[in-house]
């Protein structure tokens, strides 16, 4: 029972109810869970699409500065290493200068081969979200998020010795014994380089699971919506801080790319000691029985003692909970999740199919191909991700003013059009239709980030129990990298298949999507879960 002054008449707990408000506690865990795992995880996919013209060559054996083939990554060489590409000739006696051309027969497996660190990022992302259900198992909701925060420090702490045992840092032409010697230790090097990306992309696959589960739990039902879309702020502004540290002013050089990709590290070491001044999930205590320690820890996050309501609606969607098997076979068979779980498959892979990380992982060189060079590429690059930013910041206030289902069905349906534009001006002259070409990347940006870039993370903590959310959300969040992968392996192949035509399967995977959730999503904003269920019965 709650203590004489916590109790008040129902008129004053419906108040209460509807006039939640941010606290400090509140504050202090959204800011010390973002930064220590959404912003990693975004600083980990911005960035790397920056570098590639550093670990091309580097991965296939080619260390040295001048060693560098694109454009961009050859004004670099000019202006920071004093490379002389009009000389080369009379200079690459040792092949100093020299990249050889892919050989056409080898010209698939060397692309797949150059952007296998990305492809292990998303493996690693992919089983990450996929094993986030299991970490609950073991550990409380709020303890679970040092599981990812630790993969993080590994990395970061691999990723700094790559360079340091295999690199070539000489500015003159090396001699053959130079060349050997910073070859020795490549292939090792290169495996640590991959076993980093991939931990990387397990701990922000597995932040994609806990890290919304927990903030919708501690949220207030009004204002969880507005939270939990603080996740994806601070991944796309992990997106830009990442794109901002890789520019060649910074750390975006052939000798220093592998502090851009670890510095980040930082954030996951703070967030492991100071996660433990954090309170933890009422709704996990009230579901392991602890009631009184529920009862506080809710005090606590809305410094005020006038909490028997929520307690009360936690109870009560606890009752039926309770009763449930709560494996994945359940979730598959039963009926009640039969829409809810179909739902937020199509909803996480729509996010995907939607085109955005030909965008993050392919910008740099779809915008040297549209013939933006040099150091016009960086801005160019940095105008995406001040464009993600601008568009999550305002969808923090739109997706409790309009709800869900608006910001992702509308946005979807102009989606559509912008990929049949995109489709046909690439096909006609994309270096004569830079800027229209850039602006329509700008609105498809916008447009996916005030909806499939927040709405995803979301939507399954409210349509799923208490108990079988950790399980639904995690397969959400596996579908969404899952189909993620698939994009990023597949994306290059079609795109030298079917050139700017690539984007019409973008088109069509987002028209279909629009019409399956036109049907079967509903609407989700501060309602309870019954409310939310009896659209589908």
């Amino acid at each position: 029972m709650f203590p004489p002054n916590s109790i008040t008449s129902s008129e004053q707990l419906h108040s209460t109810s509807n006039n939640q408000r941010w606290t400090f506690s509140l504050i202090w865990a959204v800011i010390i869970v973002t930064f220590s795992t959404s912003f990693v995880m975004g600083v980990n996919t911005g960035g790397p699409n920056l570098y590639n013209g550093f670990i091309i060559p580097w991965l296939r054996g080619y260390p040295f500065p001048c060693q560098k083939d694109d454009s961009t990554s050859q004004w670099i060489a000019r202006v920071w290493s004093g490379c002389d590409y009009i000389n080369v000739l009379a200079r690459n006696y040792t092949g100093y200068y020299y990249l050889p051309a892919i050989p056409a027969n080898s010209y698939v497996a060397q692309n797949f081969i150059d952007s296998l660190h990305g492809i292990l990022f998303v493996v690693g992302a992919t089983i990450g979200s996929f094993t986030g259900q299991y970490w609950y198992k073991y550990f409380t909701r709020r303890n679970a998020i040092i599981i990812c925060m630790l993969f993080q420090v590994v990395a970061s702490i691999l990723m700094i010795f790559t360079l340091e045992i295999y690199h070539g840092y000489d500015l003159g032409d090396p001699s053959l014994l130079a060349i050997k010697k910073a070859l020795e230790n490549k292939n090792f090097a290169i495996s640590l380089f991959y076993i980093s990306r991939f931990l990387s992309g397990w701990s922000a696959g597995l932040s994609c699971v806990v890290t919304p589960i927990y903030l919708t739990d501690i949220s207030p039902r009004t204002m969880r919506g507005e939270i939990v879309t603080y996740h994806q702020l601070l991944i796309v502004i992990g997106v830009f801080f990442g794109q901002i540290i890789s520019l060649p002013w910074l750390l975006g050089q052939h000798d220093k790319w592998h502090w851009g990709m670890s510095w980040v590290g930082i954030f996951s070491l703070i967030g492991c000691f100071l996660i433990w001044t954090l309170y933890e999930s009422p709704r996990w205590l009230m579901q392991d029985r602890q009631r009184h320690e529920a009862i506080e820890s809710l005090r606590a996050l809305r410094e005020t003692s006038e909490i028997e309501e929520e307690i009360r609606e936690i109870e009560r969607e606890e009752l039926t909970v309770n009763l449930q098997d709560l494996s994945l076979v359940r979730l598959f068979t039963s009926s009640r999740f039969r829409w809810p779980l179909l739902t937020s498959i199509v909803l996480t892979a729509a996010s995907q199919f939607s085109g955005i990380n030909t965008v993050l992982f392919y910008s740099h060189t779809t915008f040297s191909q549209m013939g933006i060079l040099e150091d016009k590429v960086y801005w160019t690059v940095l105008s995406t991700g001040m464009c993600l930013v601008i568009a999550t910041m305002t969808s923090i206030k739109l997706v409790e003013l309009f709800g869900r289902r608006p910001l992702i069905l509308y946005p979807l349906a102009i989606i559509v059009v912008i990929m049949i534009l995109l489709c046909v001006f690439l096909q006609i002259n994309p270096e004569g239709l830079v800027v229209e070409i850039l602006l329509l990347i700008l609105i498809f940006i916008a447009l996916f980030s005030v909806g499939l870039g927040t709405i995803p993370y979301l939507y399954p903590n409210e349509v799923f129990t208490i108990s079988v959310r950790p399980v639904a959300h995690s397969f959400a969040m596996f579908s969404m990298f899952f189909t993620d992968a698939l994009v990023i392996v597949v994306f290059p192949l079609l795109h030298s298949v079917f050139g700017s035509y690539v984007f019409l399967l973008f088109c069509i995977c987002c028209l279909l999507s629009f019409v399956f959730l036109w049907l079967r999503m509903p609407e989700t904003k501060s309602k309870r879960l019954h409310e939310i269920e009896e659209f589908w019965w």
